[in-house]
């Protein structure tokens, strides 16, 4: 007995909100009832890579097949929003991902139409994404879009234009709180703000690689001499929680309680922008990319900034052999990852948990004050072919007590068999309390050398390595806990013989991993 086809219509709509779209639309051939809920059922999305395959798409605009598997996909579309409009039911969600050779084929009409019923039922997520399009291709959204009362999402990327006609128009985005415009092309750049400033209650903004139209001459086509949005300037945003912004030269936001954000400065050569965050007095998490030489933006924006607690650095350049220096008081996690010509950084951060790093082994870091032991996860790039790199990356921590633990996320570059041998080491190395290590091998005589020179690198405390084996051998872990160690082992014969001669309350775990120690 079918059960499941008697629960009420709301609770069958729920299942199908946690259906994979495929298997959604599949139920619609179980039975007569299925069929009735599938039309009726309030979310809508649709994917044209679905409907036509690679081969359609090359096919000639007048080939019989292709137009006849268009008019399949519209009527498709057209009628399920046609029943949800007609049976007055309210529609929560329509996603539109298209491939742009659709709308260059006398589609874009459709399109309209079907953003038009969408608000005519009470749309409450709107996402076109339009793919695939050559320069030039611009679909040119729909006035329509300014009546979308009752919109709290929307998202538009691709080959999308907004028009200055929208600048006259008085926007009713009541309900909105997620925006999200990526590699969009304005008419105008007041539209952009134009639309922003008219969702009162928006908490999440993006906006991704927004060009403006710079017609050069009469009768050049939309986008064809675009620049990128140069400012942006936001007020009175009292709900805005997050929000982030791809190069834009010149940022201005008021919004006191904006809580997360992400800046990517622009990437043109040219080192002027301004990024202005002074009533942003409630951030917490900051991301900034592209920076150059970011040390005096960072001394003003931390000095206003009270109770920052995640700041990352991300692919910033440095002035050869400048120092870097963070000072934020209630500042948790510091991310500084693939900076070029940074030799040192100074933290002043007493309530530092963790940090993240990525880049190569010749940085300096040095923690002022620090209560706690924070860890530290690093993505190195170290050359096993210079056997104390990772040696020197762990020294130059300092203090060295500062540091809880370090873990090492490492791409092979080369064999270390090859390059490493056997190593001579005639002092201690660095002490660490715990190391955790992931490290990719290709061949399984490289794991001896390899476990050589790490123990040549740094004296842990605890080891937990996680190792991918492409040779043939189980992906194994490895956990040792080791004190009170008073000598460097050369080899792994070596630390064979030392865990054998350890008592069993000094060795934590140990997890044999298919190979021989």
């Amino acid at each position: 007995m079918d059960r499941i086809s008697g629960l009420p219509k709301a609770i069958l709509h729920d299942i199908l909100g946690r259906l994979p779209d495929k298997d959604a639309a599949k139920t619609c051939v179980l039975s007569k009832l299925w069929r009735e809920t599938w039309f009726s059922f309030p979310i809508l999305s649709i994917c044209s890579k679905n409907f036509f395959t690679r081969r359609d798409f090359l096919s000639s605009p007048e080939d019989p097949l292709w137009l006849s598997k268009l008019d399949t996909f519209t009527e498709y579309v057209t009628k399920r929003l046609m029943r949800l409009r007609d049976q007055h039911l309210t529609i929560k969600e329509v996603k539109l991902n298209l491939t742009y050779i659709i709308v260059r084929r006398q589609v874009n009409h459709y399109i309209d139409w079907w953003i038009q019923m969408a608000i005519e039922s009470g749309v409450e997520v709107l996402e076109l994404h339009l793919t695939g399009g050559a320069k030039g291709d611009w679909y040119n959204i729909p006035l329509c879009l300014t009546q979308a009362k009752s919109l709290t999402k929307l998202v538009l990327s691709g080959g999308i234009r907004l028009d200055p006609a929208f600048l006259n128009h008085s926007l009713k985005f009541f309900s909105m709180k997620t925006l999200s415009l990526s590699h969009l092309l304005f008419g105008y750049e007041g539209v952009m703000e134009h639309f922003i400033s008219h969702c009162p209650l928006i908490e999440h903004l993006t906006l991704d690689f927004c060009n403006v139209d710079n017609p050069l001459r009469l009768g050049d086509p939309p986008g064809s001499n675009n620049y990128r949005v140069k400012s942006l300037s936001l007020h009175g945003l009292q709900n805005l929680k997050g929000a982030s912004l791809q190069y834009i030269r010149e940022v201005h936001i008021g919004a006191p309680n904006l809580e997360n954000l992400i800046y990517y400065a622009p990437v043109d050569g040219d080192e002027s922008f301004m990024l202005n965050l002074d009533s942003c007095t409630n951030l917490k998490c900051l991301s900034l990319w592209h920076l150059r030489s970011p040390n005096k933006l960072l001394h003003e924006i931390l000095s206003k900034i009270p109770f920052l607690e995640s700041l990352t650095l991300r692919n910033c350049s440095i002035f050869e052999y400048e120092k870097l220096n963070i000072s934020s008081p209630q500042l948790k996690f510091f991310g500084l990852l693939f900076c070029s010509n940074l030799k040192e950084v100074n933290i002043d951060a007493p309530n530092l948990l963790s940090c993240d790093y990525g880049g190569d082994d010749k940085l300096a870091i040095s923690s002022l004050r620090n209560s706690n032991q924070p860890e530290l996860n690093a993505y190195l790039g170290v050359d096993p072919r210079h056997p104390y790199s990772l040696r020197e990356f762990v020294e130059n921590i300092k203090p060295q007590e500062v540091l809880g633990s370090l873990s090492l996320f490492i791409h092979e570059p080369c064999s270390f068999r090859e390059s490493l041998g056997v190593l001579q080491v005639s002092s201690l190395p660095p002490s660490i309390k715990r190391v955790q290590l992931r490290v990719h091998m290709d061949k399984e005589a490289d794991y001896f050398p390899f476990m050589n020179w790490l123990l040549s690198s740094c004296f842990p405390e605890t080891i937990s390595f996680s190792l991918r084996s492409f040779f043939n051998m189980k992906a194994f872990i490895v956990v040792v806990k080791v004190t009170h160690l008073e000598r460097t082992y050369e080899n792994v014969e070596d630390l064979k013989a030392m865990l054998d001669a350890l008592p069993e309350s000094h060795v934590a775990e140990y997890v044999n991993f298919g190979l021989e120690l």
